[in-house]
Formats: structure tokens, C-alpha cells, sequence
């Protein structure tokens, strides 16, 4: 069943509010090197995968190397972490174009639906497939999967993971908050779950 295109438009818009969209390497706020729509770069020999080009004065060039985006991510690295995207610009030479950050965010989009879809299913204990979850559950748990990744997800958030099994989604938005995502980010996910519980009538697109 493909993802329906309302869930993938709010999905994509609260993405990019949340983790903003920036065309260089930086620091997220645990000091990992990320690009794009919050995509992070898990070692410099990841690089690889990721389309880089040369920028000067504003001007975009060759596309880069694979020496020159290693140098890159080294450089981004070794700066202090705590500061905001755009205060990395300064460390860094090379940039994403802008259709290459929106195919980097759609395949995390169809990766973690991919995902998704493989641990909520009937046949594993829960009520419903996922496809079958209320709109609003499904936009609150691709926000909580990109966070937390779907391991964490699962095992961590074990009361989070029971009252899902049983499609409890009022008990599901009080056990979805995340401690290193900000207040806005905590509401907005405990906002889709009750408005899948019944709770508070449907918000999107202005949750």
C-alpha cells in the first residue's frame, strides 16, 4: 500500500521544521556531522554517498571529490559543537544542491515507511497493520522513527510500544515525550496521537 499523500506532505513539511534544511555540514545537537533535512553523515567514509560540490563566492562548481568530502566532514568535526547549522558555514567548502537534499530526505521518507510498516503488523501483536493507524498516528510516528530510529523506538520506549499495540493512542501521547527534542517538537507529536485517540479534532495542517 503506498504512503498516503497527505501523510507524506505533513510528514515532509514538519521534517523540514523541525530539522531545517541546510545545504552544508554542521553539528547537530549531540555533535554529529548532518546535512540536509537532519541526514546524519556517520563516518567520513559515508561521504561517499552523498553529492557534494565545490562553492565559491556563492557560485557552484565541480562536484566534489572523494578527498575533498572527506576533508570536508574532517574539518566540520573537529569544531565545537552546540551552535547553530548556519555558524558552521564558515568551516565549510562545499555544498548540496537543493533537488539533491529533497531526493536525500524522500529516500529517508521511503526508508523509514519501509520500516515502519515491518513492526507494526497484525502477525507481530499488534491490532492493526500500520497502513491501518489513523493518519495522525502515522504522522506521530515518523517524526518519533527519525528521531529515535526504529530500534530505539521499540525497545526504549516500551510503554510507548504497549500502548500502541493496542491502538491506545491517548496513552500513546503521553508516553511519546522525548527528552533531547524541544517542547514544540514533544507537542506537536502528542497533538497527532490525541488527535487519533479522538481527544482533540483532527489539526493537521496546523498542529
Amino acid at each position: 500500500m503506498p504512503l498516503s499523500v497527505r501523510v507524506r506532505q505533513q510528514v515532509v513539511r514538519r521534517l523540514e521544521t523541525y530539522e531545517g534544511r541546510v545545504d552544508h555540514f554542521y553539528l547537530d545537537s549531540v555533535g554529529k556531522v548532518t546535512v540536509g533535512v537532519g541526514h546524519l553523515v556517520p563516518g567520513r567514509d559515508a561521504v561517499a554517498f552523498i553529492d557534494l560540490y565545490t562553492a565559491q563566492n556563492g557560485v557552484t562548481g565541480a562536484p566534489a571529490t572523494l578527498a575533498e568530502k572527506r576533508d570536508e566532514y574532517d574539518r566540520v568535526a573537529a569544531q565545537p559543537a552546540g551552535y547553530r547549522a548556519s555558524w558552521y558555514r564558515s568551516a565549510t567548502r562545499l555544498i548540496m544542491l537543493d533537488a539533491d537534499i529533497s531526493t536525500l530526505r524522500d529516500n529517508h521518507v521511503r526508508s523509514f515507511y519501509r520500516e515502519l510498516q515491518m513492526i507494526y503488523m497484525m502477525s507481530k501483536g499488534y491490532a492493526e497493520d500500520f497502513d491501518r493507524f489513523p493518519e495522525t498516528a502515522q504522522m506521530a510516528l515518523f517524526d518519533l522513527i527519525f528521531n529515535l530510529g526504529a530500534t530505539r523506538l521499540v525497545t526504549i520506549f516500551r510503554n510507548l510500544d504497549q500502548s500502541i499495540r493496542v491502538s491506545d493512542w491517548q496513552a500513546a501521547a503521553a508516553e511519546s515525550h522525548r527528552p533531547q527534542v524541544s517542547a514544540a517538537r514533544n507537542l506537536y507529536v502528542r497533538q497527532l496521537f490525541l488527535s487519533a485517540a479522538g481527544v482533540l479534532p483532527a489539526c493537521i495542517p496546523t498542529c
